[in-house]
């Protein structure tokens, strides 16, 4: 099993995007499998499902998205959902392939999605984890109060400051709320706390969450919120204090071949890690079958 103490970020591959220049973590050969995170998260998350993806005779692959050190800054400041799903779709041709399966988390989740309704051709089966398809979401109180901070990062300049503080303590009581009955490892958090401390990518980070709400434009709601036809399946953690089971509730309406929904016990907002062998497991027999 790799460990994040050897990824050095400095020498890791890049790629030239139409955009962007990302940067990515590979192991193994085969069909290509995109894995791709979310926040506060990096690359690095993925670490473990490489190695098990590697191991089942699959190219697996996971880029720093754009504005996570060591990827670039977006240099228009684009970190629209739609530009991060083109991101994914350019990166397949860019590795040289026609196609991928693709493994998203959280922003990687809408972004994989997003990406699937773009171009289905070029994806051939898709894996979401930890956020609902926007097809079809319940609007619920209990929600509005867990999405708090997506309205605090709204703000100019005064999230950067206070995320910030401390050594950026506020990604560790994110983790804290959002998976509760998981630890994560001072190794990983460190990981990700020097993605978010580079010039910019803390900007970069929050972008993404203003982009959702400032330059949402129907045009992009549209393919977005589509239903997905590429093969699916989805996990949720039953614990997590980001996202609220609920938001799941009409998930089998939002794919139209969907493989399944697996629900996640005492898992929270990070199921690729708080139970690896569970959704590693679950993962190989979807991509198997």
């Amino acid at each position: 099993m790799m460990n994040e103490s050897a990824i050095n970020f400095s020498t890791l591959p890049r790629v030239t995007l139409s955009s962007v220049e990302l940067a990515y973590i590979e192991r193994g050969q085969g069909p290509l499998v995109l894995c791709v995170h979310g926040f506060p998260d990096n690359a690095c998350s993925w670490l473990p499902m490489l190695d098990v993806l590697a191991a089942q005779g699959y190219r697996a692959v996971a880029p720093f998205t754009r504005g996570y050190y060591p990827s670039a800054l977006a240099a228009d400041g684009d970190y629209a959902v739609t530009t991060l799903a083109q991101d994914v779709l350019d990166l397949i041709s860019a590795l040289g392939e026609e196609s991928a399966i693709v493994i998203g988390h959280d922003w990687g989740g809408l972004a994989a999605i997003t990406a699937a309704n773009m171009a289905p051709e070029k994806i051939s089966k898709l894996i979401v984890s930890g956020v609902p398809h926007l097809h079809k979401v319940p609007f619920t109180l209990a929600q509005l109060f867990r999405s708090w901070y997506v309205l605090l990062f709204q703000l100019p300049n005064l999230p950067e400051k206070w995320v910030a503080r401390n050594q950026l303590a506020f990604i560790d009581s994110l983790y804290s709320a959002w998976s509760p009955q998981w630890a994560i490892g001072t190794e990983h958090l460190d990981s990700v706390k020097s993605s978010l401390s580079a010039p910019g990518a803390l900007s970069a980070a929050l972008g993404y969450y203003r982009a959702m709400v400032r330059n949402m434009t129907a045009a992009r709601w549209k393919i977005m919120s589509a239903p997905t036809t590429v093969p699916a399946l989805v996990f949720m953690g039953l614990a997590d204090g980001s996202t609220g089971h609920e938001l799941f509730r009409h998930t089998k309406d939002c794919y139209t071949h969907l493989h399944g929904l697996v629900k996640m016990t005492g898992v929270g907002h990070f199921p690729h890690l708080e139970d690896h062998e569970l959704f590693a497991r679950k993962v190989l027999s979807f991509l198997k079958s």
